[in-house]
Protein backbone atom coordinates (compact mmCIF):
# COMPACT_ATOMS: atom_id res chain seq x y z
CA UNK A 1 0.00 0.00 0.00
CA UNK A 2 2.82 2.44 0.86
CA UNK A 3 4.47 1.75 -2.53
CA UNK A 4 1.29 2.70 -4.39
CA UNK A 5 0.89 5.86 -2.33
CA UNK A 6 4.50 6.88 -3.05
CA UNK A 7 3.99 6.29 -6.81
CA UNK A 8 0.76 8.33 -6.83
CA UNK A 9 2.35 11.21 -4.92
CA UNK A 10 5.31 11.18 -7.33
CA UNK A 11 3.21 11.11 -10.53
CA UNK A 12 0.37 13.42 -9.45
CA UNK A 13 2.26 16.75 -9.88
CA UNK A 14 3.20 15.85 -13.47
CA UNK A 15 -0.39 14.94 -14.31
CA UNK A 16 -1.74 18.17 -12.84
CA UNK A 17 0.76 20.46 -14.56
CA UNK A 18 0.04 19.00 -17.99
CA UNK A 19 -3.65 20.00 -17.64
CA UNK A 20 -2.78 23.49 -16.46
CA UNK A 21 -2.74 26.14 -19.18
CA UNK A 22 -0.74 29.15 -18.06
CA UNK A 23 -1.48 32.35 -19.99
CA UNK A 24 0.88 35.32 -20.02
CA UNK A 25 0.38 37.92 -17.33
CA UNK A 26 0.66 41.48 -18.59
CA UNK A 27 2.02 44.43 -16.65
CA UNK A 28 0.01 47.23 -18.24
CA UNK A 29 1.45 50.32 -16.57
CA UNK A 30 3.26 51.72 -13.56
CA UNK A 31 1.76 54.75 -11.85
CA UNK A 32 1.48 56.54 -8.51
CA UNK A 33 5.06 56.29 -7.32
CA UNK A 34 5.13 57.05 -3.58
CA UNK A 35 8.33 57.72 -1.65
CA UNK A 36 8.59 55.71 1.58
CA UNK A 37 12.20 55.96 2.79
CA UNK A 38 15.80 56.60 1.71
CA UNK A 39 18.41 55.04 3.99
CA UNK A 40 21.91 53.62 3.38
CA UNK A 41 21.69 54.10 -0.43
CA UNK A 42 18.46 52.08 -0.51
CA UNK A 43 15.36 53.79 -1.79
CA UNK A 44 12.01 52.31 -0.75
CA UNK A 45 9.00 53.09 -2.91
CA UNK A 46 5.38 52.05 -3.18
CA UNK A 47 4.35 51.76 -6.82
CA UNK A 48 0.83 51.22 -8.07
CA UNK A 49 0.89 48.86 -11.05
CA UNK A 50 -1.96 47.85 -13.34
CA UNK A 51 -1.68 44.10 -13.96
CA UNK A 52 -3.81 41.81 -16.13
CA UNK A 53 -4.04 38.16 -15.03
CA UNK A 54 -6.11 36.23 -17.65
CA UNK A 55 -5.65 32.91 -15.82
CA UNK A 56 -8.49 31.31 -13.84
CA UNK A 57 -6.31 30.87 -10.79
CA UNK A 58 -4.41 33.12 -8.37
CA UNK A 59 -0.77 33.80 -9.19
CA UNK A 60 1.99 35.04 -6.87
CA UNK A 61 4.78 37.35 -7.90
CA UNK A 62 7.67 35.98 -5.87
CA UNK A 63 10.62 38.21 -6.74
CA UNK A 64 12.19 40.35 -9.43
CA UNK A 65 15.63 40.99 -10.87
CA UNK A 66 15.28 44.44 -12.38
CA UNK A 67 17.18 47.66 -12.99
CA UNK A 68 15.90 51.21 -12.79
CA UNK A 69 17.09 53.17 -15.85
CA UNK A 70 17.00 56.83 -16.79
CA UNK A 71 17.88 57.69 -20.40
CA UNK A 72 19.18 54.11 -20.77
CA UNK A 73 21.64 54.65 -17.90
CA UNK A 74 21.43 52.42 -14.82
CA UNK A 75 20.45 54.29 -11.67
CA UNK A 76 20.06 51.30 -9.38
CA UNK A 77 18.98 47.69 -8.96
CA UNK A 78 15.66 46.51 -7.56
CA UNK A 79 16.86 44.44 -4.60
CA UNK A 80 13.53 43.54 -3.03
CA UNK A 81 9.96 43.23 -4.24
CA UNK A 82 7.15 42.56 -1.81
CA UNK A 83 5.39 39.32 -2.73
CA UNK A 84 1.93 39.99 -4.13
CA UNK A 85 -0.95 37.74 -5.09
CA UNK A 86 -2.85 38.42 -8.31
CA UNK A 87 -6.49 37.36 -8.37
CA UNK A 88 -7.60 35.17 -11.27
CA UNK A 89 -9.20 36.73 -14.36
CA UNK A 90 -8.69 40.31 -13.23
CA UNK A 91 -7.18 43.51 -14.52
CA UNK A 92 -6.65 45.83 -11.61
CA UNK A 93 -4.22 48.03 -9.73
CA UNK A 94 -1.88 46.54 -7.13
CA UNK A 95 0.31 48.47 -4.72
CA UNK A 96 3.82 46.99 -4.75
CA UNK A 97 6.55 47.95 -2.31
CA UNK A 98 10.07 47.83 -3.74
CA UNK A 99 13.59 48.56 -2.53
CA UNK A 100 16.08 50.01 -5.01
CA UNK A 101 19.80 50.08 -4.28
CA UNK A 102 21.10 53.34 -5.79
CA UNK A 103 24.45 53.14 -7.63
CA UNK A 104 25.18 56.80 -8.32
CA UNK A 105 23.98 59.08 -5.54
CA UNK A 106 23.64 62.29 -7.60
CA UNK A 107 21.69 60.80 -10.50
CA UNK A 108 19.66 58.73 -8.02
CA UNK A 109 18.55 61.77 -6.05
CA UNK A 110 17.80 63.69 -9.25
CA UNK A 111 15.69 60.79 -10.52
CA UNK A 112 13.90 60.49 -7.16
CA UNK A 113 13.03 64.18 -7.28
CA UNK A 114 11.70 63.85 -10.84
CA UNK A 115 9.65 60.75 -9.90
CA UNK A 116 8.03 62.60 -7.02
CA UNK A 117 7.24 65.52 -9.35
CA UNK A 118 5.72 63.01 -11.83
CA UNK A 119 8.43 63.70 -14.44
CA UNK A 120 8.95 60.06 -15.38
CA UNK A 121 9.28 60.40 -19.18
CA UNK A 122 12.81 58.94 -19.45
CA UNK A 123 12.53 56.54 -16.49
CA UNK A 124 11.90 52.82 -16.99
CA UNK A 125 12.45 49.31 -15.59
CA UNK A 126 14.16 46.37 -17.30
CA UNK A 127 14.87 42.84 -16.11
CA UNK A 128 12.79 39.81 -15.13
CA UNK A 129 9.95 38.89 -12.77
CA UNK A 130 9.37 35.42 -11.28
CA UNK A 131 5.72 34.27 -11.08
CA UNK A 132 4.39 31.14 -9.36
CA UNK A 133 1.06 29.34 -9.06
CA UNK A 134 0.56 26.01 -7.28
CA UNK A 135 3.00 23.70 -9.12
CA UNK A 136 3.84 26.01 -12.02
CA UNK A 137 6.33 28.86 -12.22
CA UNK A 138 7.49 31.16 -14.99
CA UNK A 139 9.96 34.01 -15.43
CA UNK A 140 8.90 37.00 -17.53
CA UNK A 141 11.35 39.33 -19.25
CA UNK A 142 10.58 43.03 -18.88
CA UNK A 143 12.10 45.42 -21.44
CA UNK A 144 12.02 49.17 -20.80
CA UNK A 145 8.71 49.33 -18.97
CA UNK A 146 7.88 53.02 -18.68
CA UNK A 147 6.12 54.79 -15.83
CA UNK A 148 3.63 56.48 -18.13
CA UNK A 149 -0.08 55.70 -17.91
Amino acid sequence: MKKYLAVIITILPFLLTSCLKFENIELISLKDVTYLEFKDNVLRLAITATIDNPNRFKVKIKDADMELLRNNRKIGAVTQVEQIELDGRTRKDYKIRVAIEINDMMSGLTSLYRMLMNDTDNLNLSGSVHVKSFLYSKTYKVEKLSFRQ
